[in-house]
């Protein structure tokens, strides 16, 4: 009776191990890589979004879990920096985003963002871009696209199409992960003449003179007073008198002096406490 109990029992943990390793399988399949490999909690944790490892892969589930929505319509916000990804086809169905990083990866075709008409700010710093197609993004204000390849003006001049354009990164205000095209003489002037609504380039406006990330030089205004050189104060109220002179005094000479002398104890003393 016993040892049926027991034969009982085994069937029971295979089908559970059977039934967890069908749902990884299935898993793996909707996400289109291991779960092994992604820990899909952490993924659902959007303050943790920056510990998952995608390892290079991207679709359209992925992203689902990525921003925790049930549907690519409904991602606003969107950060697959530092994934090693090369190919954003799948991004083209988040038509309503409105920030999306995809800083540090190996993307060399960002043709699938043109679809994005909401999309404000952008981050494709660090990766294999040649040229700004962008001008589609007619509500894009803010642009960072340093450490690329983007070697002309003719690359970026479809920026000029975006009239909100305000922000325009190709380089670092140190002057570090800069873009071929940062070398042309007369840079800055070439970028902000291209770009007609763009109003601050690598962390600088149109005013401000770009110093490689030192701090901008601020206008000295040096301001000179001049004090005439009359000698102490007390040379003026008490004139020098000639030693070689005879004085004669009376006591009404004497009274009138003692008078006077008191008033410039007075104003001396007023001149004191307004110094104090």
């Amino acid at each position: 009776m016993n040892n049926d109990k027991k034969n009982d029992k085994k069937p029971t943990k295979q089908v559970e191990k059977s039934s967890t390793t069908n749902n990884q399988q299935i898993q793996s399949k909707l996400l289109g890589t291991n779960v092994n490999e992604i820990n899909i909690e952490k993924l659902r944790d959007l303050k943790q979004t920056q510990n998952y490892n995608l390892q290079g892969k991207l679709n359209s589930q992925i992203v689902k879990t990525v921003s925790n929505k049930f549907g690519l319509d409904i991602v606003f916000v969107l950060d697959l920096s530092n994934q090693k990804i090369g190919n954003i086809d799948c991004l083209t169905e988040c038509i309503h985003l409105v920030q999306l990083n995809l800083q540090n990866n190996s993307i060399s075709d960002i043709s699938p963002l043109k679809v994005m008409k909401d999309l404000a700010f952008l981050n494709i710093s660090n990766n294999q871009i040649t040229q700004l197609d962008l001008g589609e993004l007619y509500s894009l204000q803010n642009l960072q696209a340093k450490g690329n390849f983007i070697k002309s003006v003719k690359a970026i001049e479809y920026l000029d199409r975006i009239r909100v354009l305000r922000t325009l990164y190709l380089q670092c205000p140190s002057g570090d992960q800069k873009n071929p095209i940062c070398d042309l003489n007369n840079y800055r002037n070439v970028i902000f003449n291209t770009i007609k609504a763009l109003q601050r380039l690598d962390g600088y406006t149109r005013e401000q003179e770009y110093n490689t990330g030192q701090e901008l030089q601020k206008e000295q205004v040096q301001i000179k007073i001049e004090i005439p050189n009359t000698g102490p104060w007390y040379v003026q109220q008490f004139p020098k008198v000639d030693s070689s002179s005879t004085v004669q005094l009376d006591d009404k000479g004497v009274k009138q002096s003692l008078d006077e002398t008191k008033k410039l104890i007075g104003n001396i003393e007023m001149k004191l406490a307004l110094l104090n």
